[in-house]
């Protein structure tokens, strides 16, 4: 037998009738000169074990991601969209795929019997799971609320912005808080307000999503990086819940050089915290609590704004401190949970059932 015309280690099968080899350091070696090893011996019964344990292993992945929900929007909640003048906004996001977004009416006349739930991602992120561990979606919260009875006609979702899965979003500005991003978000939820017919909604928001939205809904004018804007009268008498998963509601320390991150940590509608605090000069370590001012004037007015998000405002976290408080609080909030082990996806991948309780039993 030709040894090396074969993988080194590997069972050469001869023809029929002849005794069947291994390929060793070269040397062709007949298996049964290897009879105290069973290892050897069994070969062919571990393999087709191993074979098995890889098959069920498949399974069960398989079963998990069909348990995953799928987007698109629906076609009922697409054509009306197109009927009511939003088709060139493209909230079923198709350059995304079935994660670019999610809900809508299965069937013409289909009853909606629950409020409606809006889950908006944070930055770079996306409506349904596209790719771990930054482009995870809604899934797993929108698959936990079809478990408690609710409907795609009830769960709605779409993507802003680019995301992770598209490549690197750090010197975009598209995924911050510009003109853009907050009509296209205010348009979508008006969208559903309207298509639903529900008097009041839900608002489920992480991450950057969290002042985005305190925005879209407390409306008003705007100076942004992509122009001025107005957007509107406040929303917030159409929200029943709002709950800020991991918002960044008062910028982030490591935006204290407003040019870390140009496009993230700008001082006009980025996450800029602020040079100084009074008479503390480093963000991550202040020696006590400060009044924070001359940050982010986006953040900064929209913290001084009377209008409430909400008839209930609620925030969770898990880290995230700015001059000496945590970035998540939402001023005027009526409820928060804070972990202590959650990291900032988990915090929205990991929390279903405090999400369904927020909105169902207005408590967290």
């Amino acid at each position: 037998m030709d040894c090396e015309r074969n993988i080194r280690g590997s069972i050469f099968h001869p023809p029929i009738g002849q005794s069947q080899h291994l390929c060793i350091g070269g040397n062709s070696l007949s298996v049964e000169e290897f009879p105290t090893r069973p290892l050897f011996k069994h070969f062919n019964a571990l393999m087709r074990i191993w074979i098995l344990i890889l098959h069920l292993f498949s399974l069960v992945k398989g079963q998990s991601s069909r348990g995953r929900p799928s987007g698109p929007l629906t076609d009922d909640f697409q054509n009306w969209l197109v009927t009511n003048g939003y088709e060139g906004l493209n909230f079923d996001r198709p350059d995304i795929g079935p994660s670019g977004s999610y809900g809508g009416r299965k069937k013409k006349g289909q009853k909606i019997s629950r409020e409606p739930v809006i889950f908006v991602h944070g930055n770079a992120d996306a409506a349904l799971y596209i790719q771990p561990p930054l482009a995870t979606g809604w899934s797993r919260s929108i698959q936990y609320f079809l478990e408690q009875n609710y409907t795609s006609a009830e769960l709605y979702a779409t993507t802003w912005g680019d995301t992770w899965a598209g490549g690197s979003i750090l010197t975009t500005y598209s995924t911050m808080h510009t003109c853009a991003n907050l009509i296209y978000l205010r348009k979508f939820l008006i969208a559903v307000l309207d298509y639903t017919g529900a008097s009041k909604v839900d608002v489920i928001a992480h991450s950057l999503a969290v002042p985005l939205m305190r925005k879209v809904l407390k409306g008003g004018n705007l100076i942004a990086t992509d122009g001025n804007c107005v957007l509107g009268k406040p929303l917030g008498h159409r929200i029943d819940t709002f709950l800020g998963i991991s918002g960044a509601n008062y910028g982030l320390c490591v935006c204290q050089l407003a040019q870390t991150i140009p496009a993230w940590c700008n001082a006009l509608d980025g996450l800029y915290p602020g040079y100084t605090c009074e008479d503390q000069l480093i963000c991550a370590y202040p020696d006590s609590e400060c009044k924070q001012k001359n940050y982010s004037a986006f953040l900064e007015n929209l913290n001084n704004d009377p209008n409430r998000e909400a008839d209930h405002v609620y925030a969770m976290w898990s880290d995230g401190m700015t001059w000496g408080k945590p970035t998540s609080r939402i001023p005027g909030m009526n409820g928060r949970w804070v972990s202590d082990r959650n990291g900032h996806m988990a915090m929205k991948d990991l929390t279903e059932l405090r999400q369904y309780e927020a909105v169902v039993h207005h408590s967290i």
